[in-house]
């Protein structure tokens, strides 16, 4: 169990947990059918050019709850949100064989940028934030040797803190009372990214095991509509009015610390079944339940580049 997350639980103010909620929802747990967005699509592309589209994807991949949402069509499907930028990302990737050289996507100037998304229909926010960590993705990987680093790495902890060590743009953390608190959500999927495309990553730090969740607005919602976790009075109010949570403010740090906590106590129960889950397929194993059971009522509402 993570310190840190025990801190905030322990100190928390807005947020609460029942733990007696837990077992039921367990059993609502389905067998683990996890698959790697990667598998989703066909791409002839190399390795390394797998590894370049994960830190170039991940870097952008935040804030989607803002109103009306992405939306967009590509070979006869409709795209929202997350899935929306993938694909558009995607679709750059299948229908530009110079997205991947680093010398073109170094060049790349703002407007090239925003042409990408431009079959989405709806709000695309934070588009030169968006921006902002893509050119500070390509010009370290440009300038560094980049793969012969990431192939030297022996652990998933040392590949996150290789991420946020050289990325700013994934150095997720908070103050908390006092406390540092990483969070790192998009820096973990990056990891889990990186062990998914790479045999060669894979072979070197052998597991994700180490990981934590991914802390982000759907599970959340999730925990709080199956009683798992609860608001007080103030918080239900902004996040049910759909009010803004300011980034860093204790409500945020409790909210997502909590939903850490939560799927780690989850796992434990799990693994005391002989049911062997690491952090990350759990996360997107509750993910997807949130999305199979409809919702009725908001994510929390932040602006923030890290989820």
């Amino acid at each position: 169990m993570n310190n840190e997350y025990e801190y905030v639980v322990n100190n928390s103010k807005y947020v609460t947990i029942d733990y007696d909620k837990l077992d039921s929802f367990i059993k609502e747990i389905k067998e683990n059918n996890y698959s790697h967005w990667i598998n989703n699509f066909n791409l002839n592309i190399t390795e390394e050019e797998k590894i370049l589209l994960c830190f170039i994807i991940e870097s952008m991949n935040f804030c989607f709850w803002k109103k009306p949402k992405w939306i967009m069509e590509y070979k006869g499907n409709t795209f929202s949100g997350s899935n929306a930028l993938f694909n558009s990302i995607i679709k750059e990737v299948e229908n530009n064989k110079e997205f991947l050289n680093i010398d073109y996507l170094d060049k790349l100037n703002q407007e090239e940028f925003n042409k990408i998304f431009e079959s989405i229909e709806g709000i695309c926010p934070f588009l030169d934030k968006r921006f902002n960590n893509f050119k500070e993705v390509i010009e370290y990987i440009k300038n560094h040797d980049f793969y012969n680093e990431l192939y030297s790495i022996n652990s998933d902890i040392e590949l996150l803190n290789y991420i946020t060590s050289n990325f700013k743009c994934f150095d997720d953390k908070s103050n908390y009372k006092g406390k540092t608190i990483h969070f790192n959500k998009r820096a973990n999927l990056l990891v889990n990214d990186l062990f998914n495309v790479s045999s060669k990553i894979k072979n070197n730090i052998k597991s994700v095991s180490n990981l934590f969740g991914c802390a982000d607005y759907g599970i959340p919602r999730t925990f709080r509509e199956y009683g798992i976790l609860n608001y007080n009075k103030e918080l239900t109010n902004l996040v049910d009015n759909e009010k803004e949570v300011k980034h860093d403010s204790e409500m945020e740090i409790e909210i997502r610390a909590n939903m850490l906590y939560v799927i780690e106590i989850i796992k434990e129960k799990l693994n005391k079944r002989n049911i062997k889950v690491n952090s990350i397929e759990l996360d997107n194993i509750i993910w997807l339940m949130g999305k199979r059971i409809g919702h009725n009522t908001p994510v929390h509402h932040t602006e923030t580049i890290y989820y």
